[in-house]
């Protein structure tokens, strides 16, 4: 049994693995993009929106995440920029996309018009790999809670009733 459960964590661990993978070519183009069309856009109109993927080392957690980056000039002149993290707001919690999606009107008073519908598309491919790794992570947890359930019950800590 034990052969088995490990081959499951692995395949579960892998598929997070690809799914982080999908999330960083997905941030690699948004970013390309951010880039490419900011360079013939004057200061004022630039888009300052930007995505980005984590996943802590040992951790079975991936966060893909937007956030605003501001260039501010300090008192030396020098220009500095800041990161402000875009909270993820949950109006519905029910199971709906709400709860692996952003509020795309959050995200629009940090996009232009004119990069709106890239961001919409960069958002649906990020809410769908959110889920995805959510069910794969909850499935990593179910079966590690099989395993210790197993483990006792073979020690002799719990007992099975028949039914």
């Amino acid at each position: 049994m034990d052969e088995r459960f490990a081959r499951v964590r692995s395949d579960l661990e892998a598929c997070i693995r690809e799914l982080c993978n999908q999330a960083k070519d997905t941030a690699a183009r948004f970013l390309d993009y951010t880039i490419k069309v900011n360079k013939g856009r004057e200061w004022r109109d630039q888009i300052t929106l930007f995505y980005r993927v984590r996943q802590e080392e040992g951790s079975n957690t991936l966060t893909l995440e937007w956030y605003q980056r501001v260039w501010k000039t300090d008192q030396a002149g020098d220009r500095i920029n800041r990161h402000k993290y875009i909270r993820k707001r949950n109006k519905n919690k029910r199971g709906t996309d709400l709860v692996y999606g952003y509020d795309l009107d959050d995200l629009f008073k940090f996009a232009p018009e004119w990069s709106r519908e890239r961001v919409v598309e960069t958002e649906s491919e990020a809410k769908s790999l959110r889920r995805q790794a959510h069910y794969c992570t909850s499935m990593l947890i179910i079966l590690g809670r099989l395993e210790r359930f197993l483990a006792e019950s073979e020690g002799g800590l719990v007992k099975e009733t028949e039914t």
